[in-house]
């Protein structure tokens, strides 16, 4: 698009201003009641809670008694004492959940992830006024209900997808905190965050087939440049994985940069079919 058909664009978001901010605003009040589920959704399949059972217990509960004698036995020793102490906040952390660090903390999450769903449920109203401004000036070509539904699709898949791989890396960068020796206390605000930044982002990145059949299927990039940028496409993949994820491992990298190659060979070969069926 030009400047002169950006500047209509932006002209008719400024006239549908209104129902943009009313669509955010009665979304986000009527969700924030349900906000509380969502972050105990959250907590709940994510965090990374010891499996407890009778043996476990038992475990604790001995190792408490063992600390109790230490400290019987010496109670003038403060170095004893705060190495006890150390060791007894570490356990019983492993069974709590995140923490709050403010009495705000929990109700500020709560106005964000509203505002968060309200956002999310106006951005395909201002899609559709793009896609007004695109089919006007020739540059759709397709009917937009198929983007949508398709984008749509992949991006609940990524969501899925990355609930499960979130889970996992979580619960790796939980271990590798306690094999430090210290003790690990998580914010509400920033758990919860990082969790559904993360699930969001595999969920974004499952759209690489909708935006490339976009490109080929109104000319603005031809297959034969996606094909022969093929690995430096991979490439890029892997860079953008190494970003985005936490860890350094190349085990949690491939878990996101694979499933983006995967989708990027299905997209060549869905438009190679289609190109050729078109044809």
């Amino acid at each position: 698009m030009e400047a002169r058909d950006w500047a209509n664009f932006l002209l008719e978001l400024r006239k549908n201003l209104f129902k943009i901010t009313a669509i955010i605003a009665v979304v986000s009040f009527t969700f924030f009641p349900f906000s509380g589920n969502l972050i105990s959704f959250v907590i709940d399949e994510t965090f990374p809670y010891p499996r407890v059972g009778e043996e476990k217990v038992k475990q604790f509960a001995d190792q408490l008694r063992e600390i109790a004698e230490k400290l019987e036995s010496d109670p003038s020793n403060m170095t004893l004492v705060y190495q006890e102490t150390k060791t007894i906040s570490r356990l019983a952390t492993s069974f709590l959940g995140p923490v709050v660090l403010t009495p705000l903390e929990a109700i500020v999450l709560s106005l964000k992830i509203s505002i968060a769903i309200g956002i999310a449920c106006a951005i395909p109203y201002i899609l559709t006024i793009l896609a007004k401004n695109l089919r006007a000036r020739g540059w759709l070509r397709v009917s937009v209900k198929y983007y949508a539904i398709s984008a749509l699709v992949l991006f609940i898949l990524g969501c899925v997808y990355g609930f499960f791989i979130v889970r996992l890396i979580v619960r790796f960068l939980h271990e590798l905190t306690l094999s430090y020796g210290v003790t690990p206390l998580y914010s509400l605000s920033e758990f919860v965050t990082f969790v559904l930044f993360m699930i969001l982002l595999f969920g974004f990145f499952f759209e690489i087939p909708v935006v490339m059949f976009f490109l080929v299927r109104n000319k603005l990039v031809r297959y034969e440049t996606l094909k022969y940028y093929r690995r430096h496409t991979y490439v890029l993949f892997f860079v953008l994985a190494a970003i985005a994820t936490p860890t350094v491992d190349v085990f949690t990298q491939s878990m996101l940069a694979m499933p983006m190659i995967i989708l990027f060979e299905l997209s060549l070969a869905f438009i190679k079919f289609f190109s050729s069926a078109q044809s």
